[in-house]
């Protein structure tokens, strides 16, 4: 990584958790250099404003996504292993940017710049799977009596979701099942893979 890259990159980490902690409102291109330990004509020369920051957060995103994801999964006609594959991708991608998503997803009623952002990625990210889904079904490999837009919804459910939740319970004293959030949402998976009918199950 370039000294340039790193700089960006803390840029952006130093932009994700203030939001978390702050919402967007509230964070100012003067924290997020303090934060990041840079100066903030960096900030502007970099990202030009706080709204491109938030633009290059999302852009980062994108790829980790399960519906973007997908068509970079080397052998998509293995339904079982590439779902794995995308599990695993919304756990990482959930535990990394959950908490600050959340956060947006909650500012973007009132805030149109970050309506606009957030744009229709998650609608897309849902859409991708949807039709991955849709595409297994046909080829034989799943359920044909559930809908390929409730499958997705579940995936999501019992991915990402059981993550965020996890980090909304973090105060607790301790963690939902006694098991850490990779090893919960690898059994929730099975539970997933076994109501919409995966052929060639096996761990």
């Amino acid at each position: 990584m370039s000294a340039a890259q790193d700089t960006a990159a803390k840029i952006l980490s130093a932009t994700a958790e203030l939001i978390a902690e702050r919402g967007y409102g509230a964070t100012t291109t003067r924290a997020i250099a303090e934060q990041a330990g840079v100066n903030e004509v960096t900030i502007f020369r970099r990202f030009g404003s706080k709204l491109g920051i938030l633009e290059a957060l999302a852009e980062a995103w994108t790829p980790n996504m399960a519906g973007f994801a997908v068509d970079a999964i080397p052998e998509p006609a293995d339904t079982l292993g590439t779902l794995r594959a995308l599990a695993g991708i919304e756990v990482r991608q959930a535990t990394q940017a959950g908490p600050v998503a959340m956060r947006l997803v909650l500012d973007a009623r009132t805030n149109p710049e970050i309506a606009q952002v957030m744009g229709e990625g998650p609608g897309d990210n849902y859409a991708g799977l949807v039709a991955y889904l849709a595409e297994r079904q046909q080829a034989g490999d799943l359920r044909d009596d559930i809908d390929p837009r409730v499958m997705a919804e579940a995936f999501f459910a019992l991915t990402s979701q059981t993550v965020m939740s996890r980090q909304v319970l973090s105060g607790q004293s301790a963690p939902p099942y006694g098991m850490d959030a990779d090893e919960a949402a690898a059994q929730l998976l099975e539970v997933y893979l076994a109501g919409i009918g995966v052929k060639g199950k096996s761990r």
